[in-house]
């Protein structure tokens, strides 16, 4: 499991990346390494992958190439990850007296891991604005940089990132949440709704309670959640093509995917690749089969937001949270329903 960490001295480091410096040569490794896991892939070192040496050091890798992108760190990272192997404390490594602990925020859990959904890079700025995404997994959590320069900012300041990371998931992810009971008790949520992020994906709970039975075993609950979303949006599901593909059954049974929250159908798992690169291009049109199969008995006539006549000031805009299509008067209204959806939600007439 990840583990958030931070020393003084590389955070106050100011530095220029040289691939050569201090660098030594890698080694089949005859002394014994000092760390567990490795400080590039933070999965297990593998003895057959060599070693390098690092002022009197050994460091195990998991991959022959991961010795040339530490010896390509700058010397305080190299230094930090040096003073945490020594105490058993690496990225990855699994530490038992943290194990009952509730994880920090944003730190990466057991169990399903999702796609990255947000659509800026957690360092720099909206992702494709420099080339192709550059994705990087942290023990089973995805996030994806606008550039390779993004990564070393993040992992040097990752308690920092991963909590801004999920405040925003939260945010665009909670207008889709499909139920409005705790998976765990079943209780309605409320006032002490607990809202974590489990890799990528937001998980609502009753209570504290609720929370930490949900971390003591999160596949067995998100499998509840996925069957129940399957359950309440099949019926009504609005496309019987696939979003990426042809028609649904063209090719066997279609494939239930769930992608925050939401049921999505393609007609093939092949599919899947395609929507988790491309997701605004593939759930708008999720969208709009949604918006056209309930805008012309959309049930009020007035804006949830302001409660002024749809109409009143241009064209409504319109959005689909979850399944359901809501209306507004102006664009104004938008950031007021995304921060309370639940709010507004309760103001169209439920069947």
């Amino acid at each position: 499991m990840l583990k958030s960490f931070s020393i003084a001295a590389a955070a106050l480091c100011v530095f220029i990346l040289n691939p050569f410096a201090n660098a030594q040569a890698e080694s089949g490794g005859e002394g014994a390494s000092i760390n567990a896991m490795c400080p590039i892939g933070k999965e297990p070192i593998v003895p057959s992958a060599g070693t390098v040496e690092y002022k009197g050091n050994t460091i195990g890798l998991c991959c022959p190439g991961c010795g040339k992108q530490f010896l390509a760190w700058n010397e305080s990272r190299k230094e930090e990850f040096v003073t945490l192997a020594v105490a058993h404390r690496e990225p990855g490594h699994d530490h038992t007296e943290h194990d009952a602990k509730a994880p920090v925020a944003g730190e990466a859990a057991p169990g399903p891991t999702y796609p990255y959904t947000l659509t800026d890079c957690p360092v720099g700025g909206p992702l494709g604005s420099m080339g192709d995404p550059v994705v990087k997994v942290f023990d089973n959590r995805e996030v994806r940089f606008c550039c390779a320069g993004c990564i070393d900012e993040f992992e040097a300041n990752q308690a920092k990132y991963w909590g801004e990371i999920d405040a925003k998931i939260v945010e665009q992810q909670l207008m889709h949440y499909p139920i409005e009971t705790c998976i765990v008790t079943g209780d309605k949520i409320g006032d002490d709704t607990i809202n974590h992020v489990h890799n990528n994906r937001l998980v609502r709970l009753a209570n504290a309670e609720a929370a930490a039975a949900f971390k003591a075993d999160p596949a067995k609950h998100l499998e509840a959640l996925d069957k129940k979303i399957v359950e309440t949006q099949l019926s009504d599901y609005p496309m019987d093509t696939c979003p990426v593909g042809g028609p649904l059954g063209s090719m066997g049974e279609p494939v239930n995917f769930i992608y925050m929250n939401r049921l999505v159908r393609f007609c093939c798992g092949g599919c899947e690749k395609s929507l988790i690169n491309e997701p605004a291009k593939y759930m708008a049109k999720l969208d709009k089969a949604y918006a056209d199969a309930q805008r012309e008995a959309y049930p009020i006539d007035t804006c949830v937001v302001a409660g002024g006549k749809l109409g009143s000031m241009g064209e409504p805009v319109e959005i689909v949270a979850g399944t359901q299509l809501v209306r507004f008067c102006c664009k104004g209204c938008l950031p007021k329903f995304e921060a309370d959806p639940q709010k507004y939600l309760s103001k169209l007439p439920q069947e």
